[in-house]
């Protein structure tokens, strides 16, 4: 595996535990607007910091390039935390794979790079993976008060949020392709991400106050979810900045399908997840789905 691709690998990790901690407060009565304005808020505030410590930033002719892709970035983090305050771990997590096809298909359609023919396998694999985990909705027990009706339709509008995030998340993954890699990472991702802390302020009359947080008993799962979030995400996107090669850094990244359900399921009780109530069939068809994405790693790799 060439070296780069460990940062798409480490940001699929600890996406998946970021999210652990997220999903339970967000299941407690925290906003997913709050998980949104904070991860952003982490992320603009590290970014500025190393800006002003390089000292040499993006020329402002340039600005409205990264105002764009924090704009993609932005609706896709918000749809991200939407899917999860709707759905299951184990569902939204693997659903996320169809970014391998969207952005193997916008890059070809830009003419940018010629896309291998075992990349393109690799995303046919992700897609049967993706159908594999939407057959494995299921339905719960009736003594959680879920009807089986009332959980496909969960099922659906947790597919579709997640759709539409990957779409999003696509769109800022090509620009940084093109755009980020072209002024370098150090002078265009500080302007990129303080746009993001910037935009993410609009959130505000939805986000929760400390002392709610506080009551709540979410304060910490929020931070450490949010932090752990704005972590991987600046993993993923100096990867992204620096090397390109976005199919496959983003085929790698699709393994948190894989860690979702496996630790979702361990830890379901600990965190008060939704997989606890689940039958073994119904995670082992998730299991499934989230193996296929696995398998379409190894063939989009392997030369």
């Amino acid at each position: 595996m060439p070296f780069h691709l460990l940062f798409p690998l480490f940001s699929s990790i600890v996406f998946v535990i970021a999210v652990m901690f997220a999903k339970n407060a967000i299941s407690r009565g925290s906003s997913p607007w709050t998980s949104t304005f904070l991860s952003n808020l982490w992320l603009g505030i590290s970014w500025a910091a190393f800006g002003i410590y390089h000292g040499e930033l993006l020329p402002v002719h340039a600005w409205w390039q990264a105002a764009l892709v924090a704009l993609a970035f932005v609706t896709g983090l918000v749809f991200t935390y939407l899917a999860y305050q709707h759905g299951d771990i184990s569902v939204a997590t693997p659903i996320f794979g169809v970014k391998v096809i969207i952005v193997a298909a916008m890059i070809a359609g830009l003419g940018h790079e010629s896309i291998p023919g075992r990349v393109w396998v690799g995303a046919f694999l992700a897609t049967l993976g993706v159908g594999f985990v939407q057959s494995g909705t299921g339905s719960l027990p009736s003594s959680t008060g879920h009807s089986s009706a009332a959980n496909t339709r969960k099922a659906m509008l947790t597919i579709f949020l997640a759709v539409v995030s990957a779409t999003s998340l696509s769109l800022f993954d090509v620009g940084l392709q093109l755009w980020a890699k072209h002024w370098g990472v150090a002078r265009f991702l500080p302007i990129m991400f303080v746009a993001t802390a910037v935009l993410s302020c609009g959130f505000l009359p939805w986000v929760d106050r400390p002392q709610r947080l506080r009551q709540l008993g979410t304060l910490r799962p929020m931070i450490i979810g949010t932090l752990l979030m704005a972590v991987q995400a600046m993993s993923m996107s100096y990867s992204m900045s620096a090397y390109g090669d976005a199919t496959r850094i983003n085929i790698v990244y699709a393994l948190r399908g894989l860690w979702a359900v496996i630790i979702a399921w361990i830890l379901a009780r600990a965190f008060g997840g939704r997989e606890a109530h689940h039958s073994v069939r119904v995670m082992l068809m998730r299991l499934s789905g989230a193996a296929l994405l696995t398998a379409s790693v190894v063939v989009a790799l392997w030369k």
